[in-house]
């Protein structure tokens, strides 16, 4: 039996803080240099576009704070969108699927949000992080069990969560049980020692069992922070000058096993390519297989709940048919 064999590439890098059309402009830089290399997917870090915004963590006063996070509202990207547009017109050329973080702004609300693009050009959709951790969830908002979806594709089905939700068991088991083959992840990187823990370290070891548990190959792309960016946050909080350096990060691709078959690199902007086969899967399952013959549904049982949660319902005479209405009126678009 013939499986799948193709190359995937993953990101580690610095954003703009500049501007979002300059991110942008690296991003497709970036996906230029996948595709030389061989590379039919690549992934990005965690709210890439325009940027992971570090100063949540930070000591800023509140009227610094309004004027980072209006900055950041300012430049967030909207799905559909000019900055998508680029970016999908640009996969459709390369003939490359796309995974990418970005802060994405749906009326007064951002939301921490991952937009894949199959190598036609095509929004396969977007996912919001379900749940935003610690101080993100003074910027965005939470998303919805509707789009925790795997993504059926010509190199394989391919899902995906956003860092902290590796810690949420049963959103790794539900992609699991919906078929997932590839697994991408986005996730922040920095030297930010706020916090008792090796940012690093702990990306490595939930990207490794998450290759191992789900048996599934995992694509993982984190960011770093330039000089230039660490000069930036030091004079906005110089307390951060004892615990804020440069570079930061971790990417890597890994098989069903919880071997590394790309990397990791760590610290320095990289685009790292690494063979994916996915005849690997089969033999990971003879041992383990999550959602089957080491799996005990007459002892354990997930629901999970898909509808959508639209801000409003118009219910009348013909409640089925006016749900989707108010739906589409307030969402204003169709993701398939």
């Amino acid at each position: 039996m013939p499986y799948m064999k193709f190359k995937a590439a993953t990101v580690l890098a610095a954003s703009s803080h500049k501007s979002k059309e300059e991110t942008m402009d690296k991003v497709l830089s970036l996906t230029g240099q996948a595709a030389e290399k061989g590379a039919q997917l690549v992934v990005f870090p965690e709210t890439f576009v325009p940027y992971y915004p570090w100063w949540i963590w930070m000591a800023v006063n509140n009227p610094q704070r309004l004027a980072l996070y209006r900055e950041l509202y300012d430049n967030a990207v909207e799905v559909p969108g000019p900055e998508i547009q680029r970016l999908a017109e640009e996969a459709a050329r390369l003939k490359m699927h796309v995974t990418l973080g970005i802060n994405e702004r749906d009326g007064g609300t951002l939301y921490n949000s991952q937009v894949m693009i199959d190598d036609q050009g095509r929004l396969l959709g977007k996912r919001r992080k379900l749940m935003p951790t610690g101080e993100e969830k003074t910027v965005w908002g939470w998303g919805h069990g509707n789009d925790l979806v795997v993504y059926e594709t010509r190199l394989g089905k391919i899902g995906a969560l956003i860092c902290y939700e590796h810690s949420m068991a049963l959103s790794r088991f539900t992609l699991y049980a919906m078929g997932e083959q590839i697994h991408v992840a986005n996730w922040p990187g920095a030297n930010f020692k706020s916090q008792p823990r090796n940012r690093s370290r702990i990306i490595d070891a939930a990207m490794r069992h998450t290759a191992f548990e789900g048996q599934v190959f995992v694509v993982f792309s984190s960011s770093l922070l330039t000089a230039e960016d660490v000069a930036y946050y030091h004079k906005l909080d110089p307390s951060t000058k004892e615990t804020l350096e440069p570079g930061g990060g971790i990417a890597g691709i890994i098989d069903p096993l919880g071997n590394y078959v790309a990397g990791p690199v760590e610290h320095e902007e990289t685009v790292l390519v690494g063979e994916i086969d996915l005849g690997l899967i089969a033999s990971a399952k003879h041992m383990v297989d999550a959602v089957g013959h080491y799996n005990r549904p007459d002892v354990f049982s997930l629901k999970v709940d898909r509808r959508p949660r639209p801000a409003l319902r118009i219910l009348d005479d013909t409640p089925e048919q006016n749900w989707q209405e108010g739906e589409e009126m307030i969402q204003g678009r169709n993701y398939e």
